[in-house]
């Protein structure tokens, strides 16, 4: 039986701190790819300055040996974020009902259940 437990503080990331439109300035207007269109520009502060929140998980399994004359079975099945907990993977920002803008997170891998099975010999 095995069991593990990760924590981690986030990782340092860099985000807009405000975005504004702006007026494109072109010599060619008839060639130009924001003719007509509304351009916006997004200021960043300093590198690194936002931090992800912090993450951790779970883990656990077990294994199930069976000695044989000339081999050896093993089975293991295994829980990999047992307790399903959401941790960021990136963040992206994105415009709510009302215009403003928020700080949306995406995660990835959920709680993963595993089996094996190896035969030596």
């Amino acid at each position: 039986i095995a069991a593990t437990w990760v924590y981690g503080t986030g990782q340092a990331i860099t985000l807009p701190l405000a975005s504004y439109q702006i007026q494109p300035h072109t010599v060619d207007a008839a060639n130009s790819p924001f003719l007509g269109g509304t351009v916006y520009a997004e200021y960043y502060g300093d590198k690194n300055s936002f931090r992800m929140a912090p993450f951790h998980r779970f883990d656990i399994s077990a294994q199930f040996v069976k000695e044989l004359k000339r081999s050896k079975r093993t089975f293991e099945v295994g829980l990999y974020n047992a307790y399903n907990r959401r941790n960021p993977y990136f963040y992206y920002i994105a415009s709510d009902a009302r215009g403003n803008n928020v700080l949306k997170q995406v995660s990835l891998f959920p709680i993963l259940p595993s089996v094996s099975w190896t035969y030596a010999f």
